[in-house]
Order: structure tokens, then sequence, then C-alpha cells
């Protein structure tokens, strides 16, 4: 059961209260481990062989015996927290050791609760809904939540590197947090917090049905993601390059907006996305603009349906816009109505009407003419295609200059009060100067594997790519070819071979 018939990996999460329920456990993924990052207001993980090895008490249903198992083991793992029966018996100590013990692999988790006489128990756990990862990223998985409450003896900590910064915080606060963009968080996350905003007379039982109808209205609505009160993020299927399958269409602003990428030729993804577009101008939003980031085909080719379909449903005609440099190069292709330069500021307005500026600013070498933009305020950085969540950027001549794009990816760090990030591909990223540094050291040190092969007499594209890029999927190896000869562009240009 570790894959269903839909390649989703099984798992299971527990979302930890205080024994008054007023507040939930609240934790940092470890952006060295997943660089996503972000805070979790659950523990979890996949299912193993050995949660069907364990025996769980009042529970007649088989397979939900072992996502519980899975539950409470990941718990225990990564948070130092024993949901079982009989666990007030156990010393702190005795606790660590059984710990140890699990971690270390010298003892199951079913052989630890037999030995110490622990059992699980099915009454101490409610079914809280299942959330399943959307369709864009390359690993999936569908996750039962149950919730819990903490024993008021144990304090959970950083049992293992995954996750740190453990505190019991008001829901309330922590959604603030996301609204300020001084936290990154995933959809379940934000969902579970707003459901238990203000949920702790109610009951375990009762927040655990509240967190079940809202995973299941959210599994009906338009897959979009809001990154926080500003950004929205609205996959759209492309023919893209692999592994990614979509590229993000932002939606930036609420009560005064723009949609940047609306970019699937395809009739089913853009009625999703006219659906959430039509949703925001019925509650009185305004669109100010479609921009268009860069002009690769996976970011353009609905733009012009999207202009067409506000100006027949609502007579509205919203310009569609991109770098000047992009306009000329999709002419025929686009009509653009306005153009940009270098840098623009944009005035939005956000879900309450507070105003805010996004600067949209030039930012080439993956292409000529390529729009990031930026929300100072906020440190959160749209960055198109320069750096991505899932897959790598191809830096491809002549459109591709690799010196424009480490002279980018450098301009990028200086940004003040840089946080988050998120490109046209993949989730958002937790630590973004982190990410972009270990962009400009693997192409730095990709580089000089390049030149040393080079000075040894190797200098056919074909045989670069088969002694740097080794193990690499053959389906891949002309966007390496590419990449390779970008780099000896470069290397050229600096008189160094």
């Amino acid at each position: 059961m570790n894959k269903d018939s839909e390649n989703l990996i099984d798992s299971s999460a527990i979302i930890l209260l205080t024994e008054d329920l007023s507040r939930v456990l609240w934790a940092r993924r470890n952006p060295a481990l997943n660089f996503m990052g972000g805070y979790h207001s659950f523990t979890g993980g996949k299912t193993t062989d050995a949660d069907y090895k364990t025996t769980v008490e009042n529970c007649s249903d088989s397979e939900m015996s072992v996502f519980i198992t899975c539950a409470v083991r990941e718990t225990f793992e990564e948070a130092g927290v024993l949901l079982v029966r009989n666990g007030d018996a156990l010393t702190k100590g005795q606790i660590a050791s059984l710990h140890d013990d699990l971690v270390s692999g010298r003892s199951r988790f079913d052989e630890i609760l037999k030995q110490w006489g622990l059992s699980i128990d099915a009454r101490d756990f409610n079914y809280a809904g299942t959330w399943t990862t959307p369709e864009f990223l390359p690993t999936r998985f569908k996750t039962r939540f149950f919730t819990a409450v903490c024993p008021s003896r144990q304090i959970p900590y950083d049992a293992t590197a995954e996750l740190t910064d453990f505190e019991f915080i008001d829901p309330l606060r922590a959604v603030k947090r996301w609204d300020r963009s001084e936290v990154l968080v995933a959809p379940p996350v934000l969902f579970s917090l707003r459901g238990l905003i203000g949920a702790n007379q109610s009951g375990l039982k009762s927040i655990s049905e509240i967190l079940v109808s809202q995973a299941k209205t959210k599994a009906k609505e338009d897959v979009y993601m809001e990154l926080n009160s500003r950004f929205t993020c609205f996959p759209l299927k492309t023919a893209t390059l692999p592994p990614a399958s979509h590229t993000n269409c932002f939606i930036v602003g609420s009560r005064r907006f723009i949609v940047i990428d609306a970019a699937s030729p395809d009739t089913e993804e853009q009625d999703k996305l006219f659906s959430y577009i039509d949703r925001l101008i019925k509650s009185g939003c305004v669109c100010k603009e479609i921009v268009v980031s860069h002009l690769h085909p996976d970011h353009f080719g609905g733009e012009t349906a999207l202009k067409r379909h506000l100006k027949e449903k609502f007579d509205l005609d919203i310009p569609i816009t991109a770098h000047k440099t992009t306009a000329e190069s999709l002419n025929g292709l686009v009509r653009f109505d306005r153009c940009l330069d270098d840098k623009y500021t944009y005035n939005l307005k956000d879900q309450i009407g507070n105003e805010f500026e996004i600067l949209a600013f030039d930012a080439p070498g993956h292409a000529r003419g390529h729009l990031c933009f930026y929300d100072e305020e906020l440190g959160f950085l749209l960055s198109s295609d320069n750096v991505v969540g899932v897959g790598t950027v191809v830096i491809a001549p002549p459109e591709g200059n690799m010196t424009d794009y480490l002279k980018t990816l450098e301009n990028l760090l200086e940004l003040p009060n840089l946080n988050f990030l998120c490109g046209s591909h993949g989730a958002a990223v937790y630590d973004a100067r982190g990410k972009i540094r270990e962009y400009i050291e693997h192409r730095i040190q990709r580089e000089e594997q390049i030149l040393q092969l080079v000075r040894q007499g190797i200098s056919e594209i074909d045989e670069i790519v088969e002694n740097v890029y080794t193990g690499l999927d053959p389906k891949l190896i002309p966007l390496a070819g590419k990449s390779v000869d970008a780099h000896l562009e470069k290397l050229r240009a600096e008189n160094r071979i």
C-alpha cells in the first residue's frame, strides 16, 4: 500500500494540540533537507512495511490502523512525543532511550510497544481529512490527517534534523504571520490553521470534522496555492521541460491585481483559471494587466484567450504586457498592448484593499527580456525561470547567455529584504538566498569541469556532455548540450579558452 494506482505515496500525519485545544504544534522544516522549507502544524511521513505489524486497539478498519500507526511513529521520531496508552509510566530518560532504539534501527516500533507494555488506541485520534500533493510536483503524497492531544508531561523537541523550532502557537497568530509573509506554509497547513481558529470550544471531534470538511471543499476547488496575502500561484499544464509538467501562473494582488503567465493553450486549463479570475471580478476586484514574463513557449499561449474572455464576459479591455524585447521576439504570435523596459512598479491592492507595490525588472540570462517580480516589503520574489522549484534552468544560446545569467543571480542575491521566492515551475522556496547561492555554486562548478576537459583536449559538446553529465536521462542530453554551449560561449568571451 505504499503507492496506489495514481502513483501517490501513502502517508499520514498528526495535528497535535494542547489539552485545552487552544494551541497547535508548530515547527519549521529544515531547509537544508528540503529546500521548500516552511512551517508545519503537523508531524508525519510515509507509511512503512513495519506499520502493518502494529496492532491499534479499538480500530476495526485495518487500513486506518496502518495510517494511525504511521502518524504515531512519525510523531515520535520527529518530535519525541509518544502518543500511546501507559506512556505516563515512562520517565523522560526512558522515552529518550526508546527514541534512540527506534531511529537507530535497533528496534521496530511494534517491538518497542510490546516490550514496554504500550499500546496505540484509536479513540485517542480523530480523522481530520485527506490531502493530496498537486499534480505539478514530481513526488506526490496522499496524506491522512489526524488530531490528537499532546500528553501534558511530554514536550516536543527537534528529535531529528527534519523539524526544528517547535512551539505551541495560537492558530490566529500563525495565520497572521503567514499573512505578513513572515513564514511560508503549505496549503494543508494553512487550511488546518484557519479551521482551528476559535474552534477550541467545539471539542476535538468537532474540530476534526471541521478539518475534514475543509479538506473535501478544497479538493473540489481549482488547484491553486495562496503563497501569502498578496501572491496566489495557479499551476497550469503546459508543454514545458521535464520533470516539470506545469507552468505557474501568478495572480499578484486581489482587490487590484495582475496576472502573470496565463500560459496554457489548453482550453480545460484556461477554464480553470478563468473561473478563478471570474470570482475575483464578480467580487469587485480589478484586473490591471496580463503579463508575459518571457518568450519561451511554456510562458505564453493563454494570455490572448484570457483577454478575450474578460472582454466578452465583463466588457473589460485588459492590456497584455511584456518586456519590449519579449514583445519584439513574439511579434506575430502575441499582440501586446504595452511594453516594459528595465523597471516598472505596479501599484496593487491585497485582499482587504491595502495598497502595495511590486517591482517588475529585467533579469536576462535564461532569456532576453526576462522579467522577475519583487515585493520588497514582504521580501517575496517571483523568479520566473531564473530559479525554479522543480527541474533545472536551461541556458540555451543565442537567447540564453551564461554571463548574463550569473550576473542576474548575483543581482537577485542583492535584493533588499529577500526572504522567499517562487519560480515558474514547482513550489515556493523557503531560503531564497540559499537557493540562489546553490545555483551560482553549481554553475561555477560545472564551468570548471568543462574548462578542465577543454584543457585536456576534449572540446566537442557531445564529448563534454558525456563526461560531465554522467547518468543523465537520455531525453535530457540535448538540453545539457545547450548548457555546455552556453558555458563554452562564456569561456571564449573571457579569453579563457
